[in-house]
């Protein structure tokens, strides 16, 4: 092959990952899924909606109180400032699989402040 033909080749699959990357892109990408703490209560946390794999869940503390996400059967407890958000990457990954996994606020557990996180089977 000779060189001209081998740079055009290349030219037009570059430009056909130009132009085909974002729309793979956007196919892949799943929204996180959020959870408000506000008051002592999860909104959308009774339980959440099924949770794919590959989705973050984000909790944001739309309240005016310190709040706490503790997700009994693993380490994770992380305390959520008012007006900040937490991040947990690819939820379904870090809770092991498909279920119910029950979660609440360290602080406020005694005023209902729960909520269950559903995976996707």
């Amino acid at each position: 092959m000779n060189s001209a033909r081998a740079r055009g080749i290349l030219a037009v699959a570059a430009l056909a990952v130009v132009v085909l990357a974002p729309v793979v892109w956007r196919q892949t990408v799943r929204p996180a899924y959020v959870v408000t703490a506000i008051d002592y209560h999860f909104h959308d946390a009774h339980p959440t909606t099924p949770i794919g794999p590959g989705r973050d869940l984000v909790v944001q503390n739309d309240g005016r109180n310190l709040h706490n996400v503790t997700i009994p059967g693993t380490t994770y407890s992380q305390d959520v400032a008012p007006g900040h958000r937490l991040v947990i990457r690819d939820i379904a990954a870090f809770l092991g699989g498909p279920g119910e996994y029950p979660f609440h606020c360290r602080f406020h557990q005694s005023l209902g402040m729960t909520g269950v996180i559903v995976i996707a089977r």
